[in-house]
């Protein structure tokens, strides 16, 4: 919180209000003063009259607003370095201290002085209005400065929360994608040691995007489609023609980004959870929708009957989203296709 910049506007609420509570304590003087007699003299008197007395009203609210917001805003000073106690007996002296000054010096300038203590009486009272008026005034400045501070400490406790969650969120990816890649790996060594190296080389691709992005926001989606075309390689290795994918209509006339890893993390949960035999081959089908804005991740149904299908991948990814976005990603299933469509983000 900008404390001087606070204290900068305090200041001119200050002088504002010094302003209209000075005018609003001259107007009964005016009405009192201007019909008590006729004349040039009278008139010139009266209007010098109310001048001293808006000048004596403005005097005695700024000082006393003065300390107000040095106290409010905990400026420096002698003033805020004292005790309470301390504090308060110097307001109530000042107070009466000014007051009698005041007081003194419209004795000498009133002509009328027939009745001082009812004088005195109304004088003082006069003044304590103006000091309510001006404690309800450090009143409205203090649940202002408090607000802010309130509204400043949630938004950062908010982004905390916002980081840790997306930190987590991340730190679930990285396990289960690289126990499948060592897995793909490790299946093909065995079966075909030709492929291990083109396998390898694919891998290390899909690693160095995956540390490239570990601490990005937002990625291109052709980065982002890169990567997952060497992943369903990677997969494509494993299963040969079990697995089948499409990646179409991806040409951009502008530059989009997506979550990272968002299409990693549906394919693999598309493999996951289905059956991939021969007789039950698995497609995907990733394709580009411009006008609407959003990528479209499309497979075919051949669920495996241990699968829970619980989509906690799904479910942290929409998380991410929103968190990062405000948007939010979409699913359909039906019995022959599952499809999710995740929202494309033009440039950050």
């Amino acid at each position: 919180m900008n404390t001087n910049l606070d204290y900068n506007k305090g200041m001119s609420l200050g002088w504002r209000l010094c302003f209209i509570l000075s005018l609003f304590a001259t107007i009964p003087r005016l009405i009192f003063v201007w019909g008590e007699g006729s004349g040039a003299t009278h008139y010139i008197i009266a209007f010098f009259t109310l001048i001293i007395q808006f000048v004596i009203s403005f005097g005695f609210s700024w000082i006393f607003i003065f300390l107000c917001l040095q106290h409010t805003y905990k400026i420096p000073s002698w003033f805020n370095q004292q005790k309470s106690w301390l504090k308060v007996t110097f307001l109530v002296a000042l107070f009466l201290g000014i007051n009698e000054l005041l007081f003194q010096l419209k004795l000498i300038i009133d002509s009328d002085n027939s009745n001082i203590t009812v004088f005195r009486i109304v004088y003082y009272l006069y003044h304590l209005h103006l000091l309510l008026a001006i404690l309800g005034f450090r009143y409205f400045l203090s649940t202002i400065q408090a607000n802010h501070r309130i509204n400043l400490e949630n938004e950062q406790l908010k982004r905390a929360q916002l980081k840790t969650q997306l930190e987590a969120l991340r730190n679930q990816l990285n396990p289960h994608f690289l126990f499948n890649a060592l897995n793909i790996l490790n299946i093909s060594i065995i079966t075909n040691p030709d492929l291990a190296q083109r396998i390898v080389l694919d891998l290390s691709d899909i690693l160095r995007y995956n540390l490239k992005v570990q601490n990005q926001n937002l990625v291109l989606l052709t980065d982002e489609l890169d990567a997952a075309k060497s992943y369903l390689d990677l997969y494509k290795a494993r299963f040969g023609d079990k697995l089948v994918f499409y990646i179409a209509d991806v040409q951009t006339t502008k530059q989009w980004y997506v979550i990272p890893l968002s299409l990693q993390l549906l394919i693999e949960n598309a493999i996951k959870h289905n059956v991939i035999t021969t007789a039950q081959v698995l497609i995907i089908e990733i394709r580009l929708s411009e006008p609407d804005k959003e990528l479209t991740i499309m497979n075919t149904v051949n669920k495996k009957q241990s699968s829970h299908g619980n989509n906690i991948g799904l479910q942290n990814l929409d998380k991410r989203y929103k968190i990062q976005t405000g948007q939010k990603t979409s699913l359909t299933e039906n019995e022959q296709h599952y499809t999710v469509k995740v929202p494309l983000i033009e440039a950050p």
